[in-house]
């Protein structure tokens, strides 16, 4: 038996609670994990997992055997990378995670000169606007945009993403244009859901930091539909600039409240906490701390 394919197999199958997706992710039968899990468990004449039909659970001796197989087998890749030269040079497949529409105007675009820079590269881009695990799902980092949430995962601020205050100019003909953060209460305001603060809108202003209160007929949790809703004349929005800029440009809609800077969001790259940062997830990291701070 080789032990430390075994391992690397007992790892992924603790951390996903899954053979099926452990056999599809490393190219083998279900049988021959589920075989891989019990060859160990003989090897070592202890039990690690307890099976159900609908779930498998770590024993005791199986979590203190997981702890000691991400220190072996991180170690093992560390020494593998310096030798081989890899420490620098990133080699593989970077699995990153981002939002869908983030991720489509902001990450996309800068990912082909990231390509070609290192030829020996993959990507693998999973598009969520719901965070994913990165350690279950396999994922080396991910983009988070937003009030960060206390996890075990190390976050590195990369950039921010300034925020503005706009309306149609059909809305606006129609319900007026609101002067001050008061104002907001008569108005219907579209509200995205998937930040923490959703219905409290915060702004820095001439008295400094101030939050308000909205409500609306529209609430959402897609980026791209609150711009179809502003658009539409539905309402107000507090957006990133990133999402509306072209249509400011264009004259479609209005910045409005511009004494009141909604607070910008930050934008981190996070990734599990290990020994050493393999040499692709730093690398991704600092090119695309250049790009989103030019």
């Amino acid at each position: 038996m080789d032990v430390l394919i075994s391992m690397s197999v007992f790892r992924r199958v603790a951390e996903t609670g899954n053979f099926s997706e452990v056999a599809r992710e490393m190219s083998l039968s279900q049988p021959t994990v589920s075989k891989r899990v019990a060859a160990l468990e003989k090897h070592l004449s202890v039990k690690l997992l307890t099976r159900s039909t609908r779930q498998l659970r770590l024993t005791d001796a199986g979590k203190e055997y997981y702890n000691r197989c991400i220190h072996i087998l991180d170690e093992l890749s560390e020494t593998e990378s310096l030798l081989r030269g890899q420490q620098s040079t990133p080699v593989g497949t970077l699995r990153i995670n981002t939002p869908v529409t983030f991720g489509e105007l902001n990450i996309v675009p800068h990912l082909w000169q990231f390509l070609s820079d290192y030829p020996d590269l993959k990507i693998d881009l999973i598009m969520d606007d719901h965070y994913v695990d990165l350690v279950k799902d396999g994922v080396d980092m991910a983009i988070r945009v937003g009030p960060m949430t206390n996890s075990n995962l190390i976050a590195r601020k990369i950039g921010d993403s300034p925020r503005v205050t706009v309306a149609s100019n059909e809305y606006l003909a129609a319900n007026g244009e609101p002067k001050t953060l008061q104002d907001l209460k008569a108005h219907n305001c579209i509200v995205y859901m998937l930040l923490t603060t959703r219905n409290e809108w915060h702004f820095t202003g001439p008295m400094g930091e101030e939050t308000i209160s909205v409500n609306g007929r529209f609430r959402v949790n897609n980026p791209h539909a609150i711009r179809q809703a502003v658009l539409a004349g539905q309402g107000i929005a507090v957006t990133p600039i990133w999402l509306m800029g072209d249509c400011i440009k264009e004259g479609k809609v209005k910045v409005i409240l511009d004494k009141y800077m909604p607070t910008p969001l930050d934008i981190h790259a996070v990734y599990p906490e290990r020994h050493f940062v393999p040499a692709k997830v730093r690398c991704f990291i600092d090119y695309l701390g250049t790009k989103l701070n030019p």
